[in-house]
């Protein structure tokens, strides 16, 4: 089965590897020059919580420089989608479209054996490109999360566990939409629409409740600093806990600066303080083993309904 799951799929395969092998030859290229600007510009001494004087400058310099890099390693986050459509979808929907099905079925292989030894074989290869892409990702990464944290949307989508998880998802989805839908073109746009929709309901609705959030209170304008932290939310609130909008406030600080009273006091005698909702940089491994093992559930389940699909597919 190896062998045929080579020729079936050798063309995506190696178009996959090449792409790998391109974003580790473009990280290795950039990767020592940001390193060294980083030690140069003394950025570790700015870590917080240090307070180094000229440390908002030196940060911004340093950002500005980079920032147009690691702008493009967010896109990332999009490849996974790939697997869905080009490995995923016309492994099942190919053979199925074409007719095929009938003689791959009728070789001594079992056709639950066919579907779960090449979906293995596949998630396997899958796998092992996934975590080298993570691990390129975060050496790469190592400065700006040093800086910036790595738990925020952004930077935790392109790190860690959840970059196989997501693809060995992503594979999954693309063979059970190849098998419903036993079209090629079909099952490569469901399986896209699909996986970016469960991406989204995770990211938006879950990952913010892995754990529930702490909170953090200051009083005036002043944000508190969570540099490395999630924040979920950074807001005004009255002294009983009602959320100020933009425009009460401005209306306040207007008043406050007619009345030639410093603002920052004046809201401070109005009993009004910020509010904020985090969640801390020490749990993004706890997040990533969450969410790895939500995806990987997802697709173990999708493969189990694949395989009882197929199983009822007519030879």
């Amino acid at each position: 089965m190896a062998w045929v799951t080579w020729r079936q799929n050798r063309i995506q395969l190696l178009a996959a590897g090449t792409l790998l092998l391109a974003i580790v030859l473009s990280a290795l290229a950039t990767g020592p020059a940001i390193r060294d600007a980083f030690d140069q510009q003394g950025l570790s001494s700015c870590l917080p919580p240090a307070s180094r004087s000229g440390c908002d400058i030196i940060v911004r310099h340093f950002q500005s420089e980079h920032d147009t890099l690691a702008l493009v390693a967010r896109y990332l986050v999009f490849l996974p989608a790939l697997i869905a459509v080009f490995v995923g979808a016309p492994l099942l929907a190919r053979e199925l479209e074409h007719g095929t099905y009938r003689l791959a079925w009728t070789q001594g292989v079992t056709r639950r054996r066919w579907l779960l030894s090449q979906t293995l074989l596949l998630s396997a290869a899958t796998v092992i490109g996934a975590l080298a892409l993570s691990a390129i990702v975060m050496w790469w990464r190592l400065p700006f999360d040093r800086l910036e944290g790595r738990i925020s949307p952004s930077r935790f989508e392109i790190e860690g566990a959840v970059v196989p998880a997501y693809a060995v998802f992503a594979l999954a989805l693309g063979v059970f939409s190849g098998a419903l839908l036993k079209r090629t073109v079909p099952a490569m746009t469901a399986a896209l629409a699909v996986f970016v929709a469960v991406r989204l309901a995770v990211s938006n609705f879950l990952r913010p409740r892995y754990l529930p959030p702490e909170h953090d209170t200051a009083t005036g304008l002043t944000p508190t600093t969570h540099a490395h932290d999630w924040v979920l939310s950074n807001s005004l609130v009255d002294a009983v806990g009602r959320h100020i909008s933009a425009a009460r406030e401005n209306l306040a600080i207007e008043h406050a600066q007619n009345a030639r009273i410093d603002p920052q006091e004046y809201l401070i005698g109005l009993g009004w303080r910020r509010a904020v909702s985090f969640q801390p940089a020490d749990r993004f491994w706890t997040f990533q083993a969450i969410e790895a093992a939500i995806f990987v559930a997802l697709a173990a389940a999708i493969i189990l309904v694949t395989l009882r699909l197929v199983q009822r597919t007519p030879a």
